[in-house]
């Protein structure tokens, strides 16, 4: 499981820096009051869907944890909560 979460670990430290990179690029634009390009407006409108999307997942998964529902989760019952 070490290797498994090394790499989660990784791809939640790229998506945190392209993020950033593209949030910065957008306001740089917009300070010098310049139109963004249309790539870096495409990436930030994915990123914004995939935040939205595991949101909505995550809040599904934790309603139907709270309701008692039995969720195979995987790593859970590997001892990675406790």
């Amino acid at each position: 499981m070490g290797l498994i979460l090394e790499m989660a670990d990784f791809g939640v430290f790229l998506y945190a820096m392209l993020t950033m990179f593209v949030l910065l690029s957008i306001e740089r634009d917009r300070k010098l009051a310049k139109p963004s390009h249309q790539m870096m407006t495409m990436v930030g409108w994915g990123l914004f869907s995939l935040s939205s999307t595991l949101a909505v997942l995550m809040t599904g998964l934790a309603v139907a944890l709270a309701l008692g529902f039995n969720v195979p989760v995987a790593g859970m019952d590997a001892g990675l909560f406790g």
